[in-house]
Parts: structure tokens; C-alpha cells; sequence
């Protein structure tokens, strides 16, 4: 019994631990990448699991469940180098870009785009002071994206899903670059 009881205490600890260790990446992982919002869901159902009813093997359940999601979470941090850009910046404007329905070719050109775009968005804001402030300035940021998703996205992105695509980017500009001065 004192064995057990033991063995259950230390995974409630190294629980606890390994949760909010996962609770800080996921919250650096979405403010990277919004996209990203699944493993917060994963998250979320394990933990529900957990606090159904926690005896010894529900334990030991959950922490595996929660290395598997710490495990996963490590593939998607590097995901960015497999799909070829730089950095996790390109990969968020290309997750918010992507569709099921592209061909390789539009996977290949929307790759483009969202390095393209990323360079002449932060190139502008780095030679503006306090882009947010200004009425002006937010609408030159929210133009150079408007124009470059209307000249270099593929022709299979109508004008409605570029609109919406336009919203998307320009939130996760003025979120992620707010601060920049």
C-alpha cells in the first residue's frame, strides 16, 4: 500500500510538473503560431481525462499521455525546418495560407508568398516608429499584405478567401509586432 501510494504520489508530482512545463509551450507555441490551437485542445482533453478520476493507472495514463503531447509538440517546434523556411515566423503566415484543396504547385508558390511577405512586412515596420499608433501606418502594413497576396497568390485563392486571408495575417502581424518600435 505505502508503495504504491508512493509510486501514485510521484506521478501526481511529476504530473504537475511536466503540466505546466507543457502549459508554457503551448502558450509560446500558439503566440508563435495561432495555428497551432489543436495541441492546446489535446492538452485540454487529457487533463479533463486526468481530473475524472485519478487513480494509479489513470495516472500513469495521463503522464504518458502528456509526454506523447510534450514529445509531439517538439516535432511541430521543428516543423518549419522540415517545410523548408528559416524560421517559425514563415511557417505561421504559411499555416495561415494553406488549404487542403493545393496542388503542389500553390503549395510551392503560397510557400513563397509567405516568406516574401514576412520580409516586406518586417522590413516596413522596422523604419516605422510605432506602426500600431497610427491610422495611417496600420494601413500601409495592412496594404503591403493586401498587395502581395493579390499579386503572388495562386490563382486558385479567389477574391473572398484572400480577403479573409488578408484578416488573418494582418491580426497576426499587429499581435505579433505590436511591441516593435
Amino acid at each position: 500500500m505505502g508503495i504504491s501510494r508512493l509510486t501514485s504520489c510521484r506521478f501526481k508530482i511529476n504530473i504537475e510538473d511536466l503540466d505546466e512545463l507543457i502549459q508554457i509551450r503551448i502558450d509560446a507555441m500558439l503566440k508563435e503560431n495561432p495555428s497551432r490551437v489543436d495541441y492546446y485542445e489535446r492538452y485540454q482533453k487529457i487533463i479533463e481525462e486526468y481530473n475524472q478520476e485519478q487513480d494509479r493507472a489513470n495516472i500513469e495514463k495521463t503522464f504518458m499521455d502528456l509526454m506523447n503531447l510534450a514529445n509531439s509538440m517538439n516535432e511541430e517546434e521543428q516543423r518549419y525546418v522540415r517545410e523548408v523556411f528559416s524560421s517559425d515566423e514563415e511557417l505561421s503566415l504559411y499555416d495561415l495560407l494553406f488549404n487542403e484543396n493545393l496542388s503542389k504547385e500553390d503549395i510551392k508558390a503560397i510557400k513563397k508568398v509567405a516568406v516574401d511577405l514576412l520580409e516586406k512586412i518586417k522590413g516596413r515596420i522596422a523604419e516605422l516608429d510605432h506602426w500600431t499608433d497610427k491610422q495611417e501606418t496600420k494601413a500601409e502594413i495592412d496594404n503591403i499584405i493586401r498587395d502581395t497576396l493579390w499579386m503572388e497568390l495562386p490563382e486558385s485563392y479567389d477574391e473572398i478567401r484572400i480577403s479573409e486571408y488578408r484578416q488573418k495575417i494582418y491580426e497576426y502581424v499587429y499581435m505579433r509586432y505590436k511591441e516593435v518600435a
